[in-house]
């Protein structure tokens, strides 16, 4: 996340260098998602343009609101969204995530399903029937690439449809009504008028003697529109059994997308969860100094690549061994608590307020020189000074103050020189606010 959010706000080489890293970092798991018939990963910004098909890596910088209803509505309406979309490469079952970060929309990301691992899985619960899937070709036309043209080929069905190249090669084997596929230009023009309708509909058709019962499942996406047919075909030896064949497949259908899209959910939350849980502080609810030091090294990294700076504010509780000894730990836990509260509601959205460790906390401060955080840091001391604590006893807090600087050779430089003006202001008596640049050296 931290690499996206660094490429979010860094256009140019930055920008790339964290394209080609989270590409590095994720073609292992995309390899292992295209064996289980997951054929896309994208990543893309929150006014739609794309920034990495894992799937396709030379392909970005294209905008997809126009042409991918999926991304504009998890984009616009910060939502997960589901369901059968062509796009610029593939076709597919997508499953599209709003990504944020601290609460700021970034953008989304997808996965999507082939069609094919759901006839796959169709031929295996109905051996007996043969199933096809095509799209409609002007749909493809609009959106594809015109170098992925090659992942389509014609239908003699209808001229208005392809087959999807790789989920027809991948079921070919499976087909068992050969005579079906030797007619099928024969059997377009039979069923043309129907096909040409867009909806749902059921035949019962005669080749060669002998009777199929044919399924045509409407696809629509995003927009209501239809974009595809899933076909299915068996030999018909009791026609009043076709329309509960239709509807059994229809049914189907609609179970295994919803089978994938739950466990691909609940494994988000779950993660989602567990990210939440290693990056917090359990008591104060703040972020913890992992997360804190994850958030500050992207900052020195972009400083460090000349594309932007930072300041830190270091503070403690003055005296809070006092608080502890005297009032007990809950009192001290509790003081902890409004305090956090407090001083997250004073900081911008784009800072990151942590607990340091113990009664220490820690403020970023990105783009904002010494001189302006030192303003920052002089407010947060005179709020906790100010505040009516639920306990009765008030308190005050020391503050130190550095901004990153040339002579800084890691994010530990720069604590520790706001570390050495906290001391600096404990050694001229406390509940004061001093940068670094005032020390003594």
């Amino acid at each position: 996340m931290t690499l996206f959010k660094q490429a979010v706000e860094s256009p140019g080489p930055v920008r790339d260098a964290s394209r080609q890293k989270i590409y590095q970092l994720l073609k292992p798991n995309y390899d292992l998602l295209k064996g289980h018939n997951f054929r896309q990963l994208h990543f893309h910004f929150a006014n739609g343009d794309s920034f990495l098909r894992v799937h396709k890596p030379e392909k970005y910088g294209d905008n997809l609101f126009s042409v991918r209803e999926s991304v504009r509505l998890a984009n616009t309406q910060q939502q997960i969204i589901e369901g059968f979309e062509e796009g610029k490469v593939f076709n597919g079952y997508r499953f599209v995530y709003p990504l944020t970060f601290e609460q700021q929309p970034l953008g989304s990301v997808e996965a999507s399903l082939s069609m094919g691992s759901i006839l796959e899985l169709l031929f295996e619960l109905y051996p007996h029937d043969d199933f096809y899937f095509v799209i409609n070709k002007s749909t493809v036309d609009a959106k594809l690439f015109e170098d992925m043209k090659g992942n389509y080929i014609p239908t003699l069905l209808s001229e208005d449809y392809y087959y999807d190249k790789a989920v027809f090669e991948q079921n070919l084997a499976n087909i068992k009504y050969r005579d079906l596929l030797k007619n099928v230009e024969s059997l377009g023009a039979e069923l043309s008028p129907l096909i040409e309708l867009e909806k749902t509909f059921s035949q019962v058709i005669t080749v060669s003697n002998k009777n199929y019962a044919m399924s045509f499942i409407s696809f629509q996406n995003f927009k209501n529109q239809h974009v595809a047919y899933l076909i299915t075909s068996s030999e018909d030896t009791a026609v009043g059994g076709l329309r509960n064949t239709f509807l059994m497949y229809a049914l189907l259908v609609i179970l295994v997308s919803m089978i994938y899209a739950w466990n691909i959910y609940s494994e988000h939350v779950y993660k989602k969860k567990l990210m939440y849980l290693s990056n917090t502080d359990f008591l104060t609810k703040l972020f913890n100094r992992n997360k804190f030091t994850e958030n500050l090294t992207f900052e020195f990294i972009k400083y460090r690549e000349s594309s932007g700076f930072f300041s830190v504010v270091l503070f403690d509780i003055d005296h809070f061994k006092r608080i502890n000894d005297g009032l007990g730990h809950n009192v001290g836990d509790a003081y902890l608590k409004e305090l956090s509260e407090l001083v997250a509601s004073k900081v911008r959205h784009s800072d990151t307020f942590a607990r340091w460790g113990g009664e220490e906390f820690i403020v970023l401060l990105p783009s904002t020189p010494e001189s302006s955080a030192l303003k920052v840091a002089e407010l947060l001391r005179k709020q906790v000074e100010s505040h009516q604590f639920s306990s009765p006893q008030r308190i005050t807090i020391s503050l130190g103050v550095a901004e990153v600087n040339d002579s800084d050779k890691s994010i530990d430089d720069v604590i520790a020189r706001a570390d050495k003006a906290l001391y600096e202001s404990k050694d001229a008596g406390r509940n004061k606010a001093t940068a670094w640049s005032e020390t003594r050296k």
